[in-house]
């Protein structure tokens, strides 16, 4: 099979995938608030607040984009012990951004897969109307998981916690045409 063929296969099972991937995530109710608790107040493990906006390229604020968020719980596990599923985790938000690109939620801090190295996560897919989505996952600047590569890597966002309880994350989302 020559390499043009080869491509051109690759390219079409990836956008197949892409698609696949997109239509199964949830997209916000339109009324869907702009802040709300992704992790609720018995949940064990280091409390969190995250927080931030979605504008685009230029800077302007996105109204109304829809955020899907979701993690582990602070063992590492999407669901309820021993399962961890994400394609249906436990632990998620779906937000819109306000007026002024603006959202939040309060969490936990995500554990490592068990047994693993994987950096305790947050994923965040962010969708809104004119915009490709955004898919993309932070991790946290103390991890010892994280590796110079997802630093430099976009679909991963290093951010620090800031100190206070609950402890203070921070993320500009910036969508792009």
């Amino acid at each position: 099979m020559n390499r043009r063929r080869v491509f051109a296969i690759v390219a079409a099972v990836g956008l197949i995938t892409t698609g696949v991937v997109a239509a199964q995530s949830p997209d916000a109710p339109a009324k869907a608030p702009a802040a709300g608790v992704l992790a609720p107040a018995g949940e064990p493990g280091t409390r969190l607040h995250v927080s931030g906006v979605v504008v685009d390229a230029s800077g302007t604020p996105v109204r109304g984009a829809s955020i899907y968020a979701f993690q582990t719980d602070a063992e590492g596990y999407y669901g309820v012990k021993p399962v961890s599923d994400n394609a249906n985790p436990r632990l998620k938000i779906l937000l819109r951004s306000g007026p002024k690109g603006e959202w939040s939620f309060e969490t936990i801090r995500p554990g490592s897969y068990p047994g693993s190295r994987v950096p305790g996560h947050i994923h965040f897919e962010v969708r809104a109307a004119g915009f490709a989505p955004k898919v993309f996952e932070i991790v946290f600047e103390a991890d010892p998981f994280v590796t110079s590569q997802m630093r430099s890597n976009p679909a991963f966002s290093v951010r620090p916690i800031e100190p206070g309880a609950p402890g203070r994350v921070t993320q500009r989302i910036v969508l792009g045409g």
